[in-house]
């Protein structure tokens, strides 16, 4: 699930009522609030226009159940989330991006705050939030800060500035790259996004398409234990090849299969 809003607006604030409050209270509070703010009652007033908007965006999250699970969530996972997203981001996407170090520096105990990394989209699982710990599956639990923190599996993709996908499961990070056939044959150098930012990871020769590499120490902390960074390496195939191509590929196989002397 994607998440559509601004987790660094304290809507509660903005509609005044207790975090706690229930359902109804909140929409006693922003009807009161938006009958008073509305634009057809205000004579053009600028700064009651843009009172208006933030008392919808808040009445918006806290009066849907899902939306305001995944807000509270997140607040209890560190506070007001970095960066600044911008007053939402249908689809997923946001204007400004948030740091991936601070976002996971509240996410996993003795994250590396001020990392380089940009996000782009931010998604939960299918249900959002934090599914509970179930003992099995993704790693250990990742245990979110906070006076009520629970033990639980935590999983995530972010998309970095760059276009890559990083997934979080536990405390390590995944992610795929992919280079051209010559580069999986000969060997090669190449970059990659991590929650500390940029890294070069060496790509042996001989790579095939599937094959997995290890950034040590370069995932996140859950349960205690620092995470590592694996990249599965694809191969990206030419879709076509003229003549030439072709027939200087049909050369190259030809010399690979010959026994070495």
């Amino acid at each position: 699930m994607s998440l559509d809003f601004d987790p660094a607006v304290d809507h509660y604030k903005v509609l005044g009522v207790e975090s706690k409050a229930s359902i109804d209270d909140i929409k006693k509070a922003y009807r009161k609030l938006a009958k008073a703010n509305h634009p057809d009652s205000t004579g053009g007033d600028k700064t009651k226009e843009q009172r208006f908007k933030q008392i919808s965006n808040a009445y918006e999250v806290l009066g849907d159940p899902k939306k305001r699970a995944q807000y509270d969530a997140i607040r209890a996972g560190g506070g007001r989330m970095p960066g600044g997203m911008g007053g939402g981001f249908p689809g997923g996407a946001s204007g400004g991006g948030v740091d991936l170090g601070d976002l996971f520096g509240q996410f996993f105990a003795g994250g590396r705050p001020g990392g380089r990394v940009r996000v782009e989209r931010f998604d939960f699982g299918d249900e959002g939030g934090w599914p509970p710990h179930g003992g099995g599956g993704h790693g250990g639990g990742a245990r979110r800060p906070g006076a009520d923190a629970v033990d639980a599996e935590f999983e995530s993709r972010v998309q970095a500035s760059d276009g890559s996908w990083l997934t979080v499961t536990g405390a390590d990070v995944h992610s795929d790259l992919r280079i051209p056939f010559d580069q999986a044959m000969l060997g090669t150098v190449a970059e990659v996004a991590t929650l500390d930012g940029k890294a070069k990871v060496k790509i042996p020769p001989g790579s095939s398409s599937g094959r997995k590499l290890r950034l040590r120490g370069k995932g996140g902390v859950a349960g205690g234990r620092a995470g590592d960074h694996y990249v599965t390496v694809h191969l990206d195939v030419p879709a076509e090849l003229d003549e030439e191509a072709k027939r200087l590929l049909v050369e190259l196989v030809g010399r690979l299969k010959k026994p070495r002397r």
